[in-house]
């Protein structure tokens, strides 16, 4: 297996290790996406350029580098970043900041209760800030996809690697 930031094993058994609490894994399931759009919601506040915005640039950057890790499910989540910051854009969905940054917050306690109380170690992001955070989208869609049926091979690949990398770290 290719170890490496463009290697979507290396990502996705990195960010799986951390979360093999089936509750916990639902509780990621609700709140990242919430923290993704929340945090969205809130970026859009500071403007780029010529009507660009920070989630405009967080958009770009996730979607191209979902893309590189997997063509097909990553131009999937960049469809679903397209139509959330088309929502955003077109005022389809309009919280205030405060609600956005009481989204983002709530989200992120219940990440931390769910590494808490249910998975019993510390969350991903203590040892990889910026993995984790990028991950975590696309470990979510991922899960949902394994879910449904896809990609069985995959799944059982990262079930493997994951709980090899979680006894290195215990």
């Amino acid at each position: 297996m290719q170890s490496g930031i463009l290697d979507l094993h290396t990502q996705l058994a990195f960010y799986k290790s951390y979360h093999s609490d089936t509750v916990n894994v639902l509780i990621h399931s609700i709140f990242v996406p919430s923290i993704l759009f929340s945090s969205m919601l809130i970026l859009n506040h500071v403007p780029l350029a010529s009507g660009f915005t920070l989630s405009h640039a967080l958009v770009a950057v996730f979607s191209l580098y979902y893309i590189a890790l997997h063509r097909i499910v990553g131009s999937l989540a960049f469809a679903i970043l397209a139509l959330a910051q088309y929502s955003i854009d077109a005022s389809v969905v309009t919280p205030s900041l405060k609600t956005s940054w009481a989204i983002f917050c709530t989200g992120w306690i219940f990440q931390f209760i769910g590494h808490g109380v249910f998975e019993r170690r510390r969350p991903a992001l203590i040892d990889n800030l910026v993995q984790s955070l990028v991950a975590a989208p696309f470990f979510i869609l991922f899960e949902s996809l394994f879910l449904l049926g896809f990609f069985p091979q995959l799944n059982e690949e990262l079930e493997k690697e994951a709980r090899r990398l979680k006894g290195k770290k215990q």
